[in-house]
């Protein structure tokens, strides 16, 4: 802290410019992002929603195959994921996946 140059022995004190309160750090709690994904007919989406649901603002689902690379819905949380992060910087953004379907691999 710097002392002012008027300021010395045998001087009274003078009240200087109020100083400034740091800003409170950021307390927001994070955004959730839900994604939920399965292949099959047999496989269902419903208990990953379900999971989801309580910690996500928004979800975004979709029943597609293995063998399709592209993944529309994946793409629209992330867009939503990055959107965010780019209007709020300091929000903390968490996409959320709930299982990963991921087949076994076959025994020979």
């Amino acid at each position: 802290m710097t002392v002012p140059e008027d300021r010395g022995p045998g001087r009274p004190w003078k009240a200087g410019p109020p100083v400034e309160a740091p800003p409170a750090a950021a307390t927001a709690k994070p955004i959730r992002i839900g994604y939920a994904r399965c292949s099959t007919a047999q496989q269902e989406l419903a208990s990953q929603l379900t999971a989801l649901e309580p910690v996500c603002k928004q979800i975004f689902s979709e029943k597609i195959s293995t063998r399709i690379t592209t993944r529309p819905e994946l793409e629209k949380a992330l867009k939503l994921a990055y959107d965010i992060k780019e209007a709020a910087p300091d929000q903390e953004v968490i996409l959320t996946v709930r299982e990963l379907n991921v087949p076994r691999p076959q025994r020979r």
